[in-house]
């Protein structure tokens, strides 16, 4: 009788607790959400419109930072495309921001640089043959387009050109990046000395096809090849320095000796991609991805100059300034760190995040699944805003948010892979659109 006395009494102890702890995270909750519904920005819309009074206020949030992030919650979805040329736009014309960086191959975007640089081609094929993936959306096309036309007369106005930097390593990480970056590096020693760069192209035989777009390691004998003829590039470039710079210019030289450090960055994560589905050793490789880019943003904005500002636009999960955890990586032991927790230690407030979230999606999109309760997208559809920007930075100084932005929360569990972050070190804002919708096809 005792003892079944004293186990009610601890259940009920228990009970309670768990009881207090709901109403505490629900107090958290609340609070957190009456801050967001009296302090988000009604955002009139996400195409690009002459109009730009509704995106003042993220003109006084971004502030001097020289670097900001938008990251997408999902691939293929119309509203972050949209709004990705809307704010790029609206940074270039409103806060001189010079160049706008995508989750594309450094190496595969040299065409359609080429072309907003005022190149021979068309918007079309400047975005199929140099942004693959990206090239499957109108929305591609029309910020590329833009850019090209904006440059064609900004001198006249005495404004600087934009530039477009692909931040990924070539081919996405894919087996047949290494030959596409053996490849652009011979074109451009070609300038100079053609027949080392045949002698080079001879000696990679191994390599896979540029056609061949699986994950996964090299051979043993590709992987050799390919460290060595990166090596070999880089030995005949240095000899013919001169020569290159001559007929190409010291822009260009610059631009080919990263392509070889983007090409070594290749040979180092594809030598780590595992062919099995372990998840510990996929991380690693997503991992040695994340630095790869961060370390390209790096180098794009060293190239802009002292008075270089620019837009990174990638997945949600690249451009957090903080590790995660989440489902998919719970069996993980050393989580990795995604490209914005690199770039936060390198420029500090001189970086500011914003993350697009969403309620759900429609018009042919996966299912979105239903909103995790507790969930930042719950809690951010919860201000009852179609379509708004919150400058989650500023709730940091209230006296109620802060308890709830200390404590993890599930994000993208909708529309993507679920991940748990803490937002009080991971972003710095979010744009919230209601429902995603496809992007536009390009022809």
């Amino acid at each position: 009788m005792k003892r079944r006395f004293l186990a009610a009494a601890a259940r009920s102890g228990l009970t309670t607790l768990l009881l207090a702890a709901s109403t505490i995270a629900h107090c958290e909750e609340d609070a957190f959400a009456k801050w967001a519904a009296t302090h988000a920005f009604p955002l009139a819309t996400v195409e690009s419109a002459g109009n730009y009074s509704d995106l003042l206020p993220l003109e006084s949030a971004i502030g001097a930072a020289h670097l900001v992030a938008l990251g997408e919650p999902r691939h293929g979805a119309h509203e972050p495309l949209a709004f990705r040329n809307r704010l790029f736009r609206f940074l270039v014309e409103r806060m001189s921001f010079t160049a706008i960086a995508l989750e594309s191959g450094f190496t595969d975007t040299i065409t359609a640089r080429s072309f907003i640089e005022g190149g021979e081609g068309d918007a079309e094929t400047a975005a199929r043959t140099g942004l693959p993936g990206l090239d499957r959306y109108a929305e591609t096309r029309e910020l590329v387009q833009w850019m090209r036309d904006y440059n064609a007369t900004a001198a006249s106005r005495g404004h600087r050109k934009i530039r477009l930097y692909g931040i990924d390593i070539t081919g996405g990480g894919r087996t047949s990046g290494a030959r596409i970056a053996i490849e652009s590096a011979l074109a451009f020693l070609s300038h100079a000395d053609p027949a080392t760069a045949q002698k080079i192209r001879d000696s990679i035989s191994s390599l896979p096809g540029t056609e061949r777009r699986p994950f996964g390691p090299l051979s043993p004998t590709a992987q050799a090849e390919f460290e060595a003829g990166i090596e070999a590039v880089a030995n005949a470039m240095q000899k013919s320095r001169k020569r290159l710079i001559a007929r190409t210019s010291g822009d260009e030289y610059r631009w080919a000796l990263h392509d070889l450090d983007v090409a070594r960055q290749l040979a180092k994560c594809l030598a780590l991609t595992p062919e099995s589905k372990d998840m510990n050793l996929w991380a690693r490789a997503g991992d040695c991805r994340d630095h790869a880019m961060a370390q390209n943003v790096q180098w794009a904005l060293k190239n802009e100059g002292r008075k270089g500002r620019l837009l990174v636009f990638a997945h949600g999960g690249h451009i957090l300034a903080a590790k995660g955890e989440g489902r998919r990586l719970a069996t993980v032991r050393e989580k990795p760190s995604p490209m914005g927790l690199h770039l936060r230690h390198a420029y500090g407030d001189d970086f500011y995040v914003i993350l697009m979230g969403c309620a759900t999606n429609s018009g042919g999109l996966p299912p979105a699944k239903p909103l995790e309760e507790g969930s930042i997208e719950s809690t951010l559809a919860g201000a009852g805003l179609p379509l708004f920007f919150l400058d989650v930075r500023m709730a940091r100084q209230t006296r109620d948010a802060p308890a709830w932005l200390s404590t993890p929360r599930s994000i993208m569990a909708n529309v993507d892979a679920q991940g748990v972050i803490t937002l009080s070190t991971a972003v710095d804002a979010f744009v919230f659109v209601n429902t995603l919708t496809p992007a536009m096809p390009a022809r």
